[in-house]
């Protein structure tokens, strides 16, 4: 099995109001964000070594120790503004991509070839890393200032800048800069800024609507911007959606594979969480430019209810949703307090009224453990919640998550991504209020950061929404620790349902539907089939569905028994005194107080003579020209299983393999070319068994 691993270290949303004094250059928000305490200009100038215009060339991804990654990127030094003058220089960034496996950073600075600015740099002295000639962002994310070359503006997470100022870079850096080398673009750019009249070529794009007004982002779902003047074509021109992690104060692009359509009076864009800017779209108006970069922004705007995380598979190009797995045999994921964390009762506390918050309204699969033996962050399997003891968080953030990912490939090519390990660290000298009183004005809400956490493990992006938990912000004295059911309920859902709970090729059995720790189906001679499962700390349950099918799940599922919750106390059981013969499967059903249900990982079960014939094909008749849909039944291991295919007489045509996970796998094949008639598939399982499963091919 192919597999990728990826870190996504999701950024704290805790904010406080702090007045900034403005300039001709700057343009303070009134709420700060994501956890990051303002720099103070000045200082950060002070602390610099060196201060540079320059681009990102390349990014070359390593590991370091305690499987932590890191990125060396290669900057064009275009303008010094501090520091001796020098043609290229390196820089570190925390995460990155090492052959497979990747590690991805938010609340830290991550960049991409191609993105310019001013950069507030030091040498570099990450744990694990030998100390050298390279450098390190002063502030990780507030040690860059962003440049939108063609807006000729700048952005960094506090303030914005407009390049045509000629008093930008004292600003910047207090003093003229020093010029290294040419910086085309950016000089093109701002000439045509300063000719609007000679730029200005054609008539202006207008929007009339945007539909539907209300949407999620990360799923797929597809906004249409109606409207006049786009161009026959798209060209080079683009979609922006608002910013939602800095709350809206910048545009971010959909990405190249998200456009579907683009005529003169209409485009159809699919809504990302992860944006060619690696932002999620937020709630506000949408701007569109054209082939001839004129550009307009609807008078309307779009709302996004909630925002699925993406993981970006950068072999393939490819995004998706990731799912949760249960990893600690008890359904789910077990967390572990570091032991500074778990002595600071009123702080452990919170964080467990925090993670009942979830559990109890989503049916995330999740529970606190023992204490941990050590402390601190790493790819360790452990899942951490503890304080920054040691000063591992960069200058100015207050705290971080970071979630670990790990995926693999179906047979169709398509990617598939789970979350593997999630670790949380707060900065011990911030000013927190663990309640459950209310925090005063200078102090900032800890259950209300953590549920905002714990929605980035749940693995939801930020949001424009005031009423939402993941929303981007977050005041001092500020209390937010309530779910929104249209969009933290919802998108927890959205992501529990189509990604945690199903069956998939990759990694581990998916998480089982709290409260369930265990289910099984055992098949006795005579006595039928018992179901079993056992619950912990039950909550948002009303009671069980036990469902039945036959080898053909997609032929529908049967109700055979209902149970109320409570009834086992915790230990449930059901016996099927008639089953099916041959192949069969039962599935659990959790049945939520609004009258919802979530089903839990079907199990099969099967008697001697249909262990050969475990492997079904649907359709059958198939297509003989697309792929197969298999349906196979695991057993207590994972393994693979050979396929091959033979024709009516015996000839041999070609073979492939897949890879299953314990019970029920569903997954497609590519089959060699095949017309119309009668074959046989003869597979093999890894874990010793074998069969042979006709089917018939239409035309």
């Amino acid at each position: 099995m192919m597999r990728t691993i990826f870190t996504l270290a999701l950024a704290l949303a805790a904010c406080w109001f702090r007045p900034l004094s403005l300039t001709a250059q700057t343009l303070v928000p009134a709420e700060t964000h994501c956890l990051l305490v303002p720099l103070d200009p000045a200082a950060r100038t002070a602390r610099a070594s060196r201060i540079v215009e320059a681009e990102v060339l390349d990014v070359v991804g390593f590991r370091g120790k305690n499987g932590r990654i890191f990125t060396r990127h290669q900057l064009r030094v275009f303008k010094q503004l501090k520091g001796p003058a020098q043609p290229t220089l390196t820089l570190i960034t925390e995460g990155g991509t090492v052959g497979l496996e990747r590690q991805q950073l938010t609340n830290t600075l991550s960049l991409v070839p191609g993105e310019q600015g001013v950069f507030y740099l030091e040498p570099a002295a990450f744990a694990g890393l030998a100390a050298g000639s390279e450098w390190q962002a002063y502030g990780s994310e507030q040690g860059f200032i962003r440049y939108d070359v063609r807006a000729g503006t700048a952005a960094e997470p506090f303030r914005r800048y407009s390049l045509t100022d000629a008093t930008f870079y004292s600003a910047v850096a207090g003093d003229a800069p020093q010029l290294v080398q040419a910086n085309p673009s950016l000089d093109a750019a701002l000439q045509q800024l300063r000719q609007p009249a000679a730029a200005a070529k054609g008539a202006a794009p207008v929007i009339t609507t945007l539909s539907p007004a209300s949407l999620t982002a990360g799923t797929s779902a597809v906004l249409t911007i109606s409207g006049s003047g786009f161009g026959g074509t798209r060209g080079t021109g683009s979609v922006e959606f608002r910013n939602a992690d800095d709350g809206g104060a910048t545009y971010t692009k959909v990405n190249d594979d998200d456009y579907l359509s683009w005529t003169d009076t209409r485009i159809q864009v699919r809504v990302p969480s992860l944006s060619a800017g690696r932002n999620p779209a937020g709630t506000g108006p949408v701007r569109v430019t054209t082939s001839g970069q004129l550009a307009t922004v609807s008078l309307g705007s779009v709302t996004i209810v909630y925002a699925a995380t993406n993981v970006l598979d950068t072999n393939t190009g490819q995004r998706a949703v990731p799912g949760h797995r249960n990893f600690d045999g008890a359904g789910g994921m077990t967390f572990r307090l570091d032991p500074d964390f778990a002595s600071n009762t009123a702080a452990a506390a919170s964080w467990q009224r925090a993670l009942a918050t979830w559990r109890c309204q989503t049916g995330v699969n999740w529970t606190l453990g023992t204490t941990r033996s050590k402390s601190g962050v790493a790819d360790d399997g452990e899942n951490s919640v503890g304080f920054d003891g040691g000063g591992q968080l960069p200058s100015g953030v207050l705290g971080r998550t970071t979630s670990y990912y790990r995926g693999c490939y179906r047979a169709n090519g398509s990617v598939v991504f789970y979350v593997q390990e999630v670790d949380t660290q707060f900065d011990d000298a911030a000013a927190w209020q663990f309640g459950p009183a209310n925090p005063s004005v200078t102090q900032l809400d800890f259950e209300s950061v953590a549920v905002h956490e714990l929605g980035h493990a749940q693995q939801l992006s930020h949001l424009i929404l005031p009423t939402a938990v993941m929303h981007f912000a977050i005041a001092r004295g500020q209390r937010s620790r309530t779910l929104a059911a249209s969009s933290d309920i919802a998108g927890g859902r959205y992501i529990l349902r189509t990604r945690s709970f199903q069956p998939d090729i990759c990694g581990p059995s998916p998480m089982l539907p709290a409260p369930l720790t265990s289910q099984a189906a055992v098949l006795a001679s005579g006595s039928g089939v018992t179901v079993q499962w056992t619950t912990r700390e039950e909550c948002y349950l009303s009671g069980f569905v036990v469902e039945r099918a036959s080898a053909d799940t997609t032929a529908g599922w049967q109700a055979v028994a209902t149970v109320a919750a409570g009834a086992g106390g915790g230990q449930y059981r059901f016996v099927d005194a008639q089953p099916r013969p041959g192949l069969s499967y039962y599935r659990l059903r959790v049945r939520r107080p609004d009258g919802s249900l979530d089903a839990a990982l079907p199990m099969g079960v099967t008697d001697e003579a249909a262990a050969a014939t475990s492997l079904l094909i649907y359709p059958n008749p198939v297509n003989g020209y697309g792929p197969i849909n298999l349906q196979y039944v695991g057993g207590a291991a994972a393994g693979a299983v050979v396929v091959r295919f033979y024709d009516a007489v015996g000839r041999y045509l070609g073979g492939t393999r897949f890879e299953y996970l314990p019970g029920v796998n569903i997954t497609t094949i590519n089959s060699p070319p095949l017309r119309a008639g009668y074959y046989l598939i003869r597979w093999t399982d890894t874990n010793g068994r074998d069969g042979t499963t006709p089917f018939v091919v239409t035309e």
